[in-house]
């Protein structure tokens, strides 16, 4: 009997000796598993960081694009008239010449209606007298956005619904405006941005070149408008357009126009 309970108490040692193996082994398996479960964070985590910049530099070039494409399209359109420019023939020379006689008999009576010679010049003083001669200098356009695709910051706002487009400086197609003339030219915008808008700003351009005159509107929860006039003095083959210059994505409501003509 005493022998049978000393085999038993050393059957019973001997498993709890081998449990206590099995926990160190299963423990053991843990901490191993703890320590691959890091690593991989560590790997997850640095894979997104090199995510996150790639996508950064993605963006930053799809923005990158946009401006190139609205420098190339500005540079398109002044190649285009260029080329389309028609020259001049000897009644066109005979006409001229008439415009500057006229022109000089003009503008010795306006020197003794207006005694400021500051306030009008020479110059500006022959451009208005030859318009009002030649009715083929008449430039005035309104075009409406009605349809197109949002809008990407940086990105040409195209107003592809002509109102009016006398002289045919307006291109719906590209959204730019081409001075045929040089002289002052008035030109105004109002963007509606959709109530999902959000902060939206635009701005006129010349050429590329930023212009000061802006026009901004929130869009959030509700429809919003807003509007801008500038008057400018323009060079023959100059491009005029209406950039979105903060926010990304945006779309227009129809009160979205432009216009711009030739005092």
């Amino acid at each position: 009997m005493r022998l049978f309970i000393g085999f038993s108490l050393l059957f019973v040692i001997g498993s709890n000796f081998a449990m206590d193996d099995t926990l160190r082994s299963v423990l053991q398996e843990l901490n191993n598993l703890k320590k691959t479960v890091a690593e991989q964070g560590q790997i997850i985590q640095s894979l997104q960081t090199t995510l996150d910049s790639v996508t950064g530099q993605f963006q930053k070039q799809q923005k990158e694009t946009v401006l190139l494409k609205s420098e190339l399209s500005a540079v398109k359109e002044k190649i285009n008239w260029q080329r389309n420019e028609i020259p001049e023939t000897n009644q066109g020379t005979k006409h001229d010449a008439k415009i500057f006689k006229e022109t000089n008999q003009n503008e010795t009576l306006a020197s003794k209606i207006v005694p400021n010679e500051k306030r009008l010049s020479r110059h500006f003083l022959h451009l208005r007298t030859k318009r009002l001669i030649s009715p083929t200098l008449e430039v005035g356009f309104t075009a409406a956005r009605h349809s197109g695709p949002t809008v990407h910051e940086g990105g040409i706002i195209v107003f592809d619904t002509v109102i009016t487009n006398a002289g045919s400086a307006y291109n719906p197609t590209t959204g730019i405006f081409k001075a045929p003339s040089e002289g002052l030219y008035v030109f105004f915008f109002n963007i509606e941005c959709s109530k999902d808008n959000g902060d939206t700003h635009a701005e006129l351009v010349r050429d590329g070149a930023r212009l000061e005159i802006q026009s901004y509107c929130h869009g959030l929860g509700d429809y919003d408008n807003s509007d801008t006039l500038g008057v400018l003095h323009l060079h023959t083959g100059d491009t005029i357009w209406v950039k979105l210059y903060g926010g990304d994505n945006r779309n227009f409501g129809s009160k979205t126009i432009f216009s711009g003509f030739l005092i």
